[in-house]
């Protein structure tokens, strides 16, 4: 039994029978259901009920079975303390808080089985989209106010990604803007191995090449394992640099030119270009996050992801291997590290401060961004959701992922609107 559907059927109280009871004959009234908790601890908080005659404040805990409390790691978690009543769909045991038994209402006996079939039968839909056929019915406040959640949500998510990078260099932001927009360099092709030199090539020793293009790209190529073999003067003096640099520095090159993926990619696309792309921003760039703090508007953020390439590399797409063409990062490129790198960075700061100036930096910037298009956002517009702006298309992203894919309907307010039409006819 999904507990997702038992925690709807609580908080909208789709019970048949107007008198409820408990497991031990003990009526039970509701009050108010509680506040739905996304977070860890009980699920439903500050409900309020009546067991016989007595009225009770507190959280509100479902499960399948009542055994769940157990096996869920409940008995020894004083957050539990305050649950107050114990809603499961099959009572199987008793449960205790300390040493008196919680109160259990086994709610199988007081819902329909038609209500549980149309469930099930809504989404076992063979489509990702199970709202397909009746979406174009929803109010289109439902329709924002699920574009609202899910890009919070997605802003969290991405955050949260930064914050466990920030823990890994010991709460040095500027070394995690550092790897985090090294490994976006990367896209989804190449992004583990540009997350593995980060790693292996710390940003406080670039910083002190700052204007020197030659270290710099010494320091990139040679520890991406691109000099070992020599193919051009440029190549060999790059080699030169960085045989020097690695004893200074103590480096460890771990990286050879087999890690990074060529396969079935155009020459703008090749991990050379995206390395020559990221030590031109890297050699102009001496402090990353400072700099995107004060990142006002799209522009400023395209500029300084995206400084002019050496002359070396205006004509080649790797070592020894001309072009005509100017491999500059294209305007979908630099967005694609914007959404992706400065957006998480400046939300996952805002957290850290608690300081919404930087969350509402963070989504002005993905307004001002075109909506991106990929398979997903095509699926979002065969139902006639298009997005307007990266906001947009950052949340259906989400919704699709994370909900859809999941079936995770009932976390959804159009899911649930479209339920409980279903469930009411």
């Amino acid at each position: 039994m999904d507990e997702y559907f038992l925690q709807y059927l609580w908080n909208f109280q789709k019970f048949d029978a107007p008198n409820l009871q408990l497991v031990d004959g003990v009526s039970l009234t509701v009050f108010k259901t509680g506040f739905q908790n996304h977070d860890s601890g009980p699920d439903f908080l500050e409900a309020q009920l009546k067991l016989d005659e007595l009225t009770w404040s507190g959280s509100v805990e479902i499960h399948y079975k009542s055994s769940d409390w157990k096996r869920h790691g409940h008995s020894t978690d004083r957050a539990y303390d305050n649950v107050i009543l114990h809603v499961v769909w099959e009572h199987d045991c008793e449960i205790e808080i300390n040493g008196k038994a919680i109160p259990t209402f086994e709610m199988k006996h007081f819902v329909s089985t038609g209500i549980e079939q149309s469930y099930r039968h809504y989404i076992n839909q063979p489509q990702t989209i199970r709202c397909t056929q009746t979406i174009s019915e929803i109010n289109e406040i439902h329709i924002h106010g699920m574009l609202d959640k899910a890009l919070a949500a997605r802003l969290q998510q991405k955050g949260r990604k930064v914050t466990e990078i920030l823990k890994d260099t010991d709460g040095d932001w500027e070394e995690t803007a550092y790897r985090v927009i090294c490994r976006n360099f990367g896209f989804k092709t190449n992004d583990e191995a540009f997350r593995r030199l980060a790693e292996s090539l710390p940003y406080h020793i670039l910083r002190k090449y700052h204007q020197k293009e030659d270290q710099v790209f010494a320091l990139i190529f040679g520890m991406a394992g691109y000099l070992e073999k020599m193919d051009d003067e440029y190549q060999s003096k790059l080699r030169s640099e960085f045989d020097y640099l690695v004893p200074k520095h103590g480096l460890s090159p771990n990286l050879m030119r087999h890690h990074w993926k060529h396969g079935k990619m155009r020459p703008a696309n090749f991990p050379s270009i995206r390395l020559a792309q990221f030590a031109t921003f890297i050699a102009h760039s001496k402090q990353i996050f400072a700099h995107l703090l004060n990142i006002a508007d799209i522009k400023s953020a395209q500029v300084f992801l995206n400084p002019g390439l050496p002359a070396y590399w205006q004509t080649h797409y790797d070592f020894n291997k001309p072009s005509t063409r100017h491999y500059r990062l294209g305007k979908s490129s630099i967005n694609t590290i914007i959404i992706n790198s400065i957006v998480p960075i400046l939300t996952a700061y805002a957290k850290y401060l608690d300081e919404v100036k930087y969350l509402e930096q963070a989504s002005q910037i993905l307004e001002n961004l075109s909506a991106e298009s990929n398979h997903i956002i095509n699926q979002w517009k065969s139902v006639n959701i298009t997005p307007s702006n990266a906001a947009d298309s950052q949340a259906l992203i989400f919704q699709y992922n994370e909900l859809c894919k999941k079936k995770k309907c009932l976390r959804c307010n159009i899911g649930v609107s479209i339920l409980n039409k279903t469930f009411a006819s």
